[in-house]
């Protein structure tokens, strides 16, 4: 398995906090290119204030884990803070960083569907690399399987029932690799949708349909008595989306 830190000297480089750090920079680079796009002047990428859908997102992403695993950090809730340990959940850091978004967007008088539309394939591509994050993390996996794309498990990592498995579904690849695909999706359709706000119901759609997909092969999620909470938030998301979709269709870009 991949290494979870490097050392150099006296400096530890966590990977997994590397590979946010970098989907974060991509996200910002991508949205910069793709800004003319929408009419979003240049000088808001080098604005401060982009630090608070940044911030916002990171919160919102490991106080959902926190809730996913309540019984663990119950125990020690002083690992709540060791979040360049791993443990982000990506429904509550979407929330939190579309609403920074909007935020960013009424401050700077920037139209929000506009920005919401800037920020979709930046956030979709935040998804593919935090899943990366994830295998290195050994995390987000599925059941057992004796597929030849199976990945090893540290035993320290396996849930309880499954301590004498070694090889699980890469769940965590399968859905990077459903996002991409969607992501090269989004960009094509991206000059295509005309109407502000479409693109990013697109988005919500394309996500909400990936991650319903991907659930199947999770055992480590939230449930509500049979229900796996995230194919609940993926089929109120994928409404939320279309009913979106429909409704911006009027409405021109600015």
């Amino acid at each position: 398995m991949i290494p979870k830190e490097i050392l150099l000297g006296p400096i530890t480089i966590h990977l997994y906090g590397l590979i946010i750090a970098i989907a974060i920079f991509l996200g910002w680079f991508l949205a910069k290119k793709r800004a003319h796009l929408y009419k979003i002047p240049h000088k808001i990428f080098d604005d401060p204030i982009l630090l608070i859908p940044l911030l916002l997102g990171i919160v919102g992403a490991r106080l959902y884990h926190v809730f996913d695993y309540w019984d663990l950090y119950s125990r020690d809730p002083i690992a709540i803070l060791y979040i360049g340990k791993g443990g982000l959940g990506i429904w509550g850091g979407l929330l939190g960083a579309i609403l920074g978004f909007i935020w960013v967007a009424k401050v700077r008088r920037i139209d929000i569907f506009s920005a919401l539309d800037l920020v979709s394939p930046s956030l979709l591509l935040g998804q593919v690399l935090g899943r990366i994050g994830n295998f290195i993390n050994q995390e987000g996996f599925g059941p057992p399987t004796e597929k030849p794309w199976a990945v090893f498990i540290d035993s320290a990592h396996r849930p309880p029932q499954f301590l004498n498995s070694a090889y699980f579904h890469p769940t965590f690849f399968y859905e990077a690799i459903i996002d991409a695909i969607f992501l090269l999706v989004l960009l094509y359709f991206s000059k295509k949708l005309k109407a502000r706000g479409q693109l990013f119901a697109f988005y919500l759609i394309l996500y909400s349909t990936g991650r319903f997909i991907a659930e199947f092969w999770r055992i480590d999620t939230a449930t509500i008595g049979s229900l796996k909470v995230a194919h609940i938030l993926s089929i109120l998301t994928f409404l939320f989306g279309l009913g979106l979709l429909l409704k911006c269709r009027k409405t021109p870009q600015a």
